[in-house]
């Protein structure tokens, strides 16, 4: 988004905005698989390498952590940049103010963010097609009963 030129006026905001707001209901379907995950605890790991229940466990708990972090930081960055937060055009009530020390704190947890997040997603996707291939039944255990 960094790339689209600012003239004429519109589609670089435009972009953001769809951004943010994008975000935002990732941040409220990540409190709602929170809340379920919570109430609905997976069954145990069973069959596995100590190690590989440890990597699983670990992926999980830190992706949670990153789908978390990523819409927090950049909702933060937004409201600190002195600009007003729209989601879907509605603007959201400023609560903060311009501060350029804290929108580059945030923009730079937002950046490095995405990539461990793009580098958990990567490592989800091996394991879930490791043992997809293996037919071992852990695929099977990611759908509803």
């Amino acid at each position: 988004m960094q790339q689209i030129p600012k003239q004429p006026p519109g589609l670089r905001a435009d972009a953001f905005n769809l951004h943010k707001s994008v975000g935002l209901v990732l941040l409220a379907l990540m409190l709602i698989r929170l809340g379920w995950r919570l109430l609905h605890p997976p069954p145990p790991l069973t069959g596995l390498p100590a190690w590989q229940e440890k990597l699983a466990a670990a992926t999980h708990r830190l992706l949670y952590v990153v789908l978390f972090v990523q819409p927090i930081t950049g909702y933060l960055g937004s409201v600190f940049s002195g600009y007003p937060v729209k989601w879907f055009g509605m603007t959201l009530p400023a609560w903060g103010w311009a501060s350029v020390p804290i929108k580059d704190a945030m923009s730079t947890i937002h950046l490095v963010n995405s990539f461990v997040l793009l580098a958990l997603v990567l490592l989800h996707l091996a394991g879930a097609l490791r043992h997809a291939l293996a037919r071992d039944g852990y695929v099977r255990r990611m759908f509803p009963s």
